[in-house]
């Protein structure tokens, strides 16, 4: 067996987080033997941490990840920089959103990047396995 691939899991944190979501993409992650490099959105949100060890605590373990995997139905300014240190720093970069979610064209603009977009969780769910599976190990 090989180096597990790091997933960086990137979802809206301070307006829009949604713990159902979060857990079914973790629980997917873990079940195709992922390592979830940013395990405390499994939680949700950062009360102890300041902002500033947020930044770079985030930012660090973006670079280091392999694939970035963002959910990106709601607005959010983080997850939006996250896309973009992955896109700089050369990484896979999946979003998830939902079919009626509106996205920007900046997200949808960036090159090689992969946008699923799913009905319900179980399509999400399905359709992000397929992605995966194909992911080179």
């Amino acid at each position: 067996m090989g180096k597990r691939i790091r997933v960086y899991l990137a979802v809206p944190i301070v307006n829009y987080y949604n713990r159902e979501l979060t857990q079914v993409l973790g629980k997917l992650l873990e079940e195709l033997d992922f390592d979830i490099s940013s395990r405390w959105v499994l939680e949700g949100k950062d009360v102890s941490t300041s902002p500033k060890d947020i930044f770079y605590r985030d930012i660090s373990a973006v670079k280091e990840s392999d694939i970035l995997l963002a959910e990106v139905s709601q607005p959010s300014h983080g997850v939006g920089m996250e896309v973009m240190q992955a896109y700089v720093s050369n990484k896979m970069i999946i979003m998830a959103a939902r079919e009626d979610s509106n996205l920007s064209y900046l997200l949808t603009g960036i090159p090689d990047a992969i946008i699923l977009r799913y009905s319900d969780y179980k399509d999400l769910e399905e359709k992000l396995k397929k992605i995966l599976k194909e992911v080179e190990r």
